[in-house]
C-alpha cells in the first residue's frame, strides 16, 4: 500500500476515491472501502482512500477533539488489511479548512483524476462541514464524476459508528465494541518499568502507558491476547489507577499467563481486548488483592480458551 501526504503527489491514473476519517475502520467503514475497491476493479481505476492525519477539530476547535479509537499507525494497518492500495493521509490545516465544498471537489478532481467518489450517507466536507452527500453527488456530476453513497450499517437496531464504539468502550462493553469494529479493540506500546506491585504479588506484569489521544476502555480487568512479534499469549490485564495501592499515574498492566521468558522491558506489546471481567475496585489488603488476581487469571484463561474453541 502506498501512502501520500499531499494530493499533488499523486502521479498515477484515474481513481475511485473513498472519503472519511475512518477512525476505528469499523464495519461501516469496511462496507464503504469494500464498495470502493469493488467499483475500482470493475471500472479499471485505482482505489484510493482520502483521509486526514489529524482530526479536523484540532484546527477548528481543539478542545472538542474526541479521543480516537485508532492511532494513525493502527489506522494505516487496518486500511491495508482491507485491501486498499493507496492512501492519501493529508494533514488538515487552516488553508484546507477554508475551502468551500465546491473548491474541495475541484481540487480533488484536478489532482487525483477521480472517475468515482465513494462516501458515507453522513459525509460532510468543505468549510464548516457545509457540504453533504447530495452536494458531493451534484458537484461531482458537473465534472463527470460518479458518486456512490453507501448506506449505514446497523447492529442491534442502531447505526455502527465511531462514537457508538467509544461509548461501548467507556462502559466496558468490549464485546459490543469488537463486534462493531469487526476485530478486537487493541492498545500497543513499548513495555515500561512499573511499580513492581505485580511482581510483589507473584504476578509480574508488562506495563504500558496510556497512548496519547487514544480512548481507553473502562477501568477494570480484561481478558486479552498479548502479541509480541509473531507470538501470542493469553493475558489478564488491569487498566486503571490501582486503588488498593494508589501511587503514580494510571497504567495498563498485563500478566501474560503462558509467557516462558522473564523481562519484557522495551519489547513492543499489543493487547487485543476480548472480555471484560470486572470493574476496578479497592481491596482491604494485599492478600485479598492477590487472591482476586489469581481468580481473574483463571477466569481470563477460561474465557480465552472458550473463544478459541
Amino acid at each position: 500500500m502506498k501512502i501520500y501526504t499531499q494530493e499533488e503527489e499523486w502521479d498515477g491514473g484515474e481513481t475511485a476515491v473513498a472519503f472519511g476519517m475512518f477512525d476505528g475502520v469499523h464495519l461501516g467503514h469496511r462496507k464503504l472501502i469494500e464498495t470502493n475497491c469493488r467499483e475500482a476493479e470493475k471500472r479499471g481505476l485505482t482505489g484510493m482512500v482520502f483521509t486526514f492525519s489529524n482530526h479536523p477539530l484540532s484546527i477548528i476547535t481543539p478542545e472538542q477533539i474526541p479521543l480516537q479509537i485508532n492511532t494513525t499507525e493502527e489506522k494505516i494497518a487496518d486500511l491495508e488489511s482491507c485491501g486498499v492500495s493507496a492512501v492519501l493521509l493529508r494533514p488538515f490545516d487552516r488553508e484546507f479548512a477554508g475551502l468551500s465544498a465546491e473548491a474541495f471537489v475541484e481540487r480533488i478532481a484536478i489532482t487525483l483524476h477521480p472517475r468515482l467518489f465513494v462516501i458515507g450517507f453522513n459525509y460532510t466536507f468543505g468549510a464548516h462541514g457545509c457540504g453533504r452527500a447530495e452536494d458531493m453527488q451534484r458537484l461531482g456530476k458537473k465534472l463527470g464524476i460518479d458518486t456512490c453513497i453507501v448506506d449505514r450499517v446497523q447492529l442491534a437496531g442502531d447505526t455502527v459508528s465511531s462514537s457508538r464504539i467509544r461509548a461501548a468502550l467507556a462502559e466496558g462493553e468490549i464485546d459490543l465494541a469488537n463486534t462493531m469494529l469487526g476485530r478486537p479493540y487493541r492498545i500497543s506500546g513499548v513495555v515500561e518499568r512499573g511499580k513492581h506491585l505485580g511482581r510483589t504479588l507473584g504476578f509480574p506484569t508488562a506495563n504500558l502507558s496510556f497512548p496519547d489521544g487514544k480512548i481507553i476502555p473502562r477501568y477494570g480487568v480484561y481478558a486479552c491476547m498479548a502479541r509480541i512479534g509473531k507470538a501470542s499469549y493469553p493475558a489478564a490485564v488491569n487498566v486503571g489507577k490501582h486503588p488498593t495501592v494508589p501511587d503514580g499515574k494510571p497504567t495498563i498492566e498485563a500478566f501474560l499467563l503462558d509467557y516462558p521468558g522473564d523481562s519484557l522491558y522495551d519489547e513492543h506489546l499489543t493487547l487485543e481486548f476480548r472480555f471484560f471481567i470486572r470493574p476496578e475496585r479497592r481491596f482491604e489488603s494485599l492478600d485479598a488483592l492477590r487472591a482476586e488476581v489469581l481468580a481473574n487469571c483463571d477466569e481470563a484463561a477460561q474465557l480465552l480458551r472458550s473463544q478459541a474453541v
